[in-house]
């Protein structure tokens, strides 16, 4: 099984596919399987060589019992120690809800490395100053999550998730590579993501039309073909 030892603790990730690196990082409460199992991995891996990281706390990789193994920028580094690993110097991002705090993350660091970033469901804003609707309730986790997933794990992830500071207009501004940002029109960050969109210079943004924030994931024959317009560089 293949790991990526830091701090002590060993993640669980995932090469499939050839061609331009493309780094996928998961939803909270989620995982690598999830990329599989919505159909992306067999939609993007022809064209694409798909690097995947289980995030702390899900899928296979190791759940640490201190918060800051699960602050958004601690998991860009461990992905950027992945890809040095690899000889990995520019790459494209694809994430969605949390996955793509950590790809606006990169911004602030890793701009350099970054060919491109494609991002569902997620607005480059702190929840310090733009309320996370989306959120952990212990209470709400059903028997199967209880069984997946590791709920102290899940607890200390979205705390860490309300900590992110986000990204400044100005780093977003001198960010000239493209971006695809999209989000279903029911989507409570629809408004967000929307306004960041015309922050970014060399950015598109596509409206789902009827579907809500985990819809935009699932269904991946609406967004698919805009995906791989961006990748190929058109």
């Amino acid at each position: 099984m293949p790991l990526i030892e830091t701090k002590g603790n060993s993640y669980y990730y995932e090469i499939i596919g050839n061609g331009a690196p493309l780094v996928l990082i998961h939803p909270y409460m989620s995982s690598i399987f999830h990329w599989h199992k919505s159909g992306w991995v067999d939609l993007l891996k022809e064209d694409n060589k798909l690097i995947m990281l289980d995030y702390p706390g899900h899928g296979k990789s190791a759940s640490p019992k201190e918060i800051e193994n699960y602050y958004i920028s601690n998991v860009s580094e461990i992905l950027i120690k992945l890809l040095n690993e690899l000889e990995i110097s520019n790459f494209s991002v694809f994430g969605f809800s949390m996955g793509g705090r950590v790809c606006f993350d990169l911004i602030k660091k890793y701009k350099d490395k970054l060919s491109c970033i494609i991002v569902g469901g997620m607005h480059p804003n702190s929840p310090k100053t733009h309320k996370k609707m989306i959120t952990y309730k212990e209470e709400n986790l059903t028997p199967i999550v209880r069984q997946k997933f590791n709920p102290y794990a899940l607890k200390l992830c979205n705390q860490a998730q309300d900590e992110w500071e986000g990204i400044e207009d100005d780093e977003i501004k001198n960010f000239l590579k493209p971006v695809l940002l999209f989000a279903g029109t029911e989507d409570p960050y629809y408004n967000w993501i929307e306004s960041a969109s015309k922050l970014f210079v060399n950015s598109e943004f596509i409206a789902l039309e009827g579907l809500g924030h985990i819809g935009a994931f699932w269904r991946t024959n609406r967004i698919v073909d805009h995906i791989k317009l961006i990748l190929n560089g058109r």
